[in-house]
């Protein structure tokens, strides 16, 4: 009877469990809500899947929809080639111009001085504080 209430803990495996009884959680309460929508609608006597859903309002700005999925894509593949800290400045800098309105000299410097800035704090809190590893150059 004691060994219902013995634990063992595998350190190599632990840190999954909590992501997996959140994952659990998760599961249920979507289903209750899905569930409770479709007893709802039942009721009312719409169709169950009868949702519209319009994803791109009219006359969106296309440069910046499009220049954001570009550079976020662009951005995860150079931190593998160039590391985090270039990467990082280079893509701030870039979403930066794309969603500035001016694009004088100074909003230009404002926004390199805001990507060097953000990108060497982040790399200080967690490359160092927290020791968390970040991309390297794959040249290194």
């Amino acid at each position: 009877m004691a060994e219902l209430f013995k634990v063992n803990v595998v350190y190599s495996t632990s840190h999954l469990v909590v992501p997996k009884i959140i994952i659990g959680i998760l599961i249920v309460l979507g289903s209750l809500i899905i569930i409770t929508e479709g007893m709802a609608r039942r009721k009312k006597g719409e169709p169950f899947f009868g949702i519209h859903v319009k994803l791109f309002i009219e006359n969106y700005d296309k440069l910046k929809f499009w220049g954001t999925l570009v550079l976020f894509v662009s951005y995860i593949l150079a931190m593998d080639i160039v590391g985090f800290i270039p990467a990082s400045i280079v893509c701030i800098f870039l979403f930066n111009v794309l969603f500035c309105a001016t694009k004088d000299k100074k909003s230009l410097l404002i926004s390199f001085l805001i990507s060097v800035v953000a990108t060497i704090g982040i790399w200080y809190v967690f490359g160092v504080l927290f020791n968390v590893t970040l991309p390297s150059s794959m040249f290194s």
